[in-house]
């Protein structure tokens, strides 16, 4: 299963805003308000990045009973866990992503594209793991 788009288009949209390649008026952004966001969106990913260690607590639950009524809640708990795993991957992407798109709005151009490669990294490793 893929990451779910909790936001990834639009950042993606904003992206290609910021660098020229978007309709309309490009999206620019001082090279501090650029920082400051950016900045956030990494400790969005460093928090999410925590909640996901919990990883094997939500995807690996036993204590049903031994009967197929217990292995079918069991296994249906753990797709739920690797569900919630897989959001809180496609949060860390999004971040990455709008960490990217306000890089380079600020006309940090290499930074940004660091952080597209990061988002891309992180679901790769995810779908990897999963």
């Amino acid at each position: 299963m893929a990451v779910p788009d909790t936001g990834q288009t639009m950042a993606r949209q904003l992206y290609a805003a910021a660098t020229g390649d978007g309709d309309g008026q490009p999206f620019e952004l001082a090279a501090d308000v650029a920082e400051n966001l950016a900045a956030a969106c990494d400790k969005l990913v460093e928090d999410l990045h925590r909640a996901m260690a919990t990883g094997q607590l939500v995807t690996d639950v036993t204590g049903f009973p031994n009967l197929p009524t217990g292995q079918g809640l069991s296994r249906g708990f753990n797709e739920k866990g690797r569900q919630y795993l897989d959001t809180l991957a496609a949060f860390q992407e999004t971040a990455l992503l709008f960490k990217a798109a306000y890089l380079a709005a600020g006309k940090r151009f290499a930074d940004a594209e660091a952080a597209r490669k990061a988002a891309l990294d992180l679901v790769a490793e995810h779908s990897a793991a999963r």
